[in-house]
């Protein structure tokens, strides 16, 4: 392992969003001018050309190929429709410790349904990923933040993988305990209400984090924005919206 050293996990279908392609060219020009931590040898990237049906193998390939092909420290998982600052790797590298945080996301959004309404329209809000875990009588699961501490580091149950670093160690730890299976996704046999609940691939590796005492932290001043069409998910935009209920 080449300390301080980072590899870029990278899925994508073919194409990517301009603010990510953008993002990402000044992520590298930048840190070819400081730290060069992308630069090392044996590091840079990783990536994987697959559907959405592909997504779980194509994380649990990336972090395969990390630990058994790279000499990197730092894994950076983001997604190819994610904008973000120049600095996010040094930042959220400054934010974690291999020790005792040795996970730490991004501050990132989601796009949720939330209900359905006139003439079969379907009605979305706008959620951070960061999540806690509840079990509440037969139900099971995890539900986000929203009043979330602005530019701090938090600690929390869950988090997504769009704009993730994880250390080395944390994915042997999972590695020894569970198998090459970190994103594979996990069911609850009655977490609703009775019946199944299937988790996506990122809480599912939050989960099998959690089963061998890793904590998970999101640094919530670490902004990102994530593009769906004509809207992009952020803070601002977040804010703007819960002022308009």
């Amino acid at each position: 392992m080449m300390e301080g050293s980072a590899v870029v996990g990278l899925i994508d279908n073919g194409s990517w969003s301009a603010c990510f392609g953008l993002s990402f060219r000044d992520l590298m020009l930048y840190d070819l001018g400081n730290q060069q931590r992308f630069y090392a040898e044996s590091c840079g990237q990783l990536r994987k050309v697959t559907g959405t049906m592909g997504l779980i193998a194509a994380r649990n390939d990336i972090a395969r190929d990390f630990l058994d092909k790279t000499a990197g420290e730092w894994l950076f998982f983001v997604d190819t429709d994610m904008g973000f600052g120049p600095d996010t790797v040094d930042r959220l590298i400054e934010s974690a410790d291999p020790e005792i945080r040795p996970i730490v996301g991004g501050l990132s959004f989601a796009l949720k349904r939330v209900s359905i309404g006139d003439f079969y329209a379907e009605t979305y809000g706008i959620k951070p990923t960061l999540y806690q875990y509840h079990e509440l009588g037969t139900e099971v699961g995890f539900a986000p933040i929203t009043n979330y501490q602005r530019d701090a580091l938090v600690q929390v149950s869950g988090t997504g993988a769009a704009c993730l670093l994880i250390h080395r160690s944390a994915l042997e730890k999972i590695r020894a305990e569970h198998g090459d299976v970190w994103f594979d996704q996990i069911t609850h046999p009655t977490g609703d209400n009775g019946k199944p609940r299937t988790f996506s691939e990122d809480l599912s590796f939050c989960v099998r984090a959690q089963s061998v005492d890793l904590p998970i932290f999101v640094d919530t001043s670490v902004k990102t924005t994530h593009e769906k069409g004509a809207l992009y998910l952020d803070e601002p935009t977040f804010d703007r919206l819960n002022c308009a209920r």
